[in-house]
Order: C-alpha cells, then structure tokens, then sequence
C-alpha cells in the first residue's frame, strides 16, 4: 500500500499562475473580480510567439501579421505573401520558460499556419504536511499546445479573417487535463492608416478548464514610422482590462540594411513590490515597475538572400523578476 503524503508545494509559479497572468486589479475593483485565477490552462494568457505583442502591453489583435499572430489573432495570418518559420523562447520568472515553433504557408488566397508551444517548470521546493523538505525531481509541471490556423484575405486584404483549432495539456504532476479549442478572429483595414481588430480564443474547452479571452482593439499610424495601438482584453475569469501600446520605426534609409523598431505599452496592473536582485532591472531603473512593457525589433529583406526578423520583449514584474522572450523568423 503507498504510504499517502500532503505535499505542500510553495513556489512563485503559484503567484505566476493566480495572478501574473490575469493581473488582479486594484483595490477598488477587487470585489468585481474574485474569479481571478479559477480557470485552467492559465499559460494561455501569455503573448507567446509574439514578442511583438508583449513589448506592447500585450496588445496587438489589430496589427499582428504573420507567424506570431497565432497566439493573439488568427486573421493575422492572412496578409503573408510568403512562406515563414519561427522560433520563440519564452523565459518567464521562477524557473518557468518553454520553447514555441511555427510555419505558415500562403496557398492561393488562403494561407495556413502550424504551431507547436511546450512550458514547463521544474525543481519545485516540495514538503511535506509537517514541513519537511522532499524529494522532488519527479515534481513537475508540463503545459503544451498545438494549433492549426486556416486564414484568408477580402476585398484585396482590406478585410482579413482566421479560425484556429488548437489542443492543450495542462500536466500540473497531481492532474492532468486535455482539451480541444478554437480560436477565430478578424482585422479590418479602414483605409491606409486604421485597422480594427477583434479575435476570440480558447472556446469550446470543458467548463473552466480552459481559460477564454476576448480581444477587441484597434492600430492607428500616425506616420510611416509611428504607430500607436489600442486594446481591451476579456478574460473568462475577470472583467475587462484596457491596454495600448507604440511603435517606432527608423527609416530603412538610415540603415540601408533593415529596419529597427523600438515598441512600448502598458496594461494596469497592481503593484508586486520591489526588486533588489535583478542587476537588469536595477540598471535600468525599474525595479518597482509593473504593468510597463518594452522591445525591439530588427528586420533584414537582405540576410542571406531571404528576410530575416529578430524580436525581443522584457516585461517588469517588480519584486518577482522580469520575464523576457525572443523570437527569431524567416521568410522565404
């Protein structure tokens, strides 16, 4: 007979999960949203394979085109006229990080896209009822999905539209769920310089299983080389959230190589104290940030014959870290 134990299981993957991925709000709202962190499969919520979107306050659903679209708004998958692959690696806080591929092909009008995401986290501090330290190398977390997108552009690409059939595991070592989804979503493009976007994501999994997100927001250029974008995100386990971020791009003739752009966003969030171990963080005077999210981007038509992206995200958590993602693309 296996001799029973109550494991008590204290990492910052249970701060990541209750509450960095669907940020509680402030005091005030509090009471609206006691929901917060009750629905699975919360990993969700992460703008994976889009370091894009996470550098602008996890926003985008309006403006995201290509393989990193997937995660945010399969409409966007739309407008590629070639073939693209991409590689992402996730590193969030408390040993959380995980690996995301993905290929999208354009056929005729339409164009598919594959994706394939796996996070885990490991090395847990594992004791028992009375507090004693455990053996915990079998103690882990695993949380993977993969997508399957079919996209097709209107009206010569001014409207844009995707639907996206997804499987997820959620393994967290003492259950395991698996779920079917969809995902389905739209871009419009009202002339040259504003794009409405609207995408719904994780619907039709088992009954808070797997969490749902609504995306609604738009992108506005005010330039060649500015954008600014706007978002309101809905989660199934809390009320609306608003976010917006911008986007700054050098002129390719100042490089004459490619293209640099620098983003910036922002999507309220309590504060999670400070932070006095990031040498990052403190180089760059935010160790008492959240909510506040940076990147850049590098794009080259001329890399070695083919385009070539390079992006990066950093987001602040105050005293929990910081989480960061890169991602590096090929069009051919």
């Amino acid at each position: 007979m296996k001799k029973k134990k109550i494991f008590k299981i204290r990492f910052l993957g249970l701060v990541f999960f209750a509450f960095t991925l669907a940020p509680h709000p402030s005091p005030l709202l509090h009471a609206a949203d006691t929901n917060v962190g009750t629905v699975g499969a919360a990993f969700l919520k992460i703008p994976a394979g889009s370091p894009r979107a996470q550098a602008l306050g996890n926003c985008g659903v309006s403006v995201v085109e290509g393989s990193e679209a997937m995660t945010i708004n399969p409409a966007g998958i739309a407008s590629s006229q070639m073939r693209e692959a991409g590689y992402s690696y996730l590193n969030w806080f408390a040993d959380y990080s995980g690996q995301y591929v993905t290929y999208i092909h354009p056929v005729g009008q339409s164009v598919i896209g594959l994706n394939m995401a796996y996070y885990g986290l490991e090395n847990f501090d594992v004791r028992d009822a009375e507090g004693k330290p455990q053996y915990a190398m079998d103690v882990k977390v695993r949380h993977a999905y993969t997508t399957l997108t079919l996209a097709k552009s209107f009206f010569l690409e001014r409207l844009l539209a995707g639907v996206s059939f997804k499987g997820v595991l959620e393994d967290n070592y003492t259950a395991e769920y698996k779920n079917f989804v969809f995902d389905g979503g739209i871009i419009m493009k009202l002339g040259r310089r504003l794009s409405i976007g609207w995408a719904g994501q994780n619907f039709s999994g088992k009954k808070n299983q797997v969490v749902r997100i609504q995306r609604l927001g738009l992108g506005f250029v005010l330039s060649p080389f500015l954008t600014v974008i706007g978002e309101q995100k809905t989660y199934s386990d809390r009320k609306a959230r608003l976010g917006g971020g911008v986007e700054f791009s050098l002129p390719e003739e100042v490089l004459q190589v490619g293209r640099v752009t620098f983003r910036a966003g922002y999507t309220g969030a309590d504060s999670y104290g400070r932070n006095y171990d990031d040498k990052t963080l403190d180089s760059l005077g935010l160790t008492n940030v959240s909510g506040w999210t940076f990147g850049m981007g590098i794009y080259s038509a001329q890399a070695m014959g083919f385009g070539m992206a390079l992006d990066y995200a950093m987001v602040p958590y105050g005293a929990l870290g910081k989480s960061s993602q890169l991602m590096l693309k090929f069009q051919f």
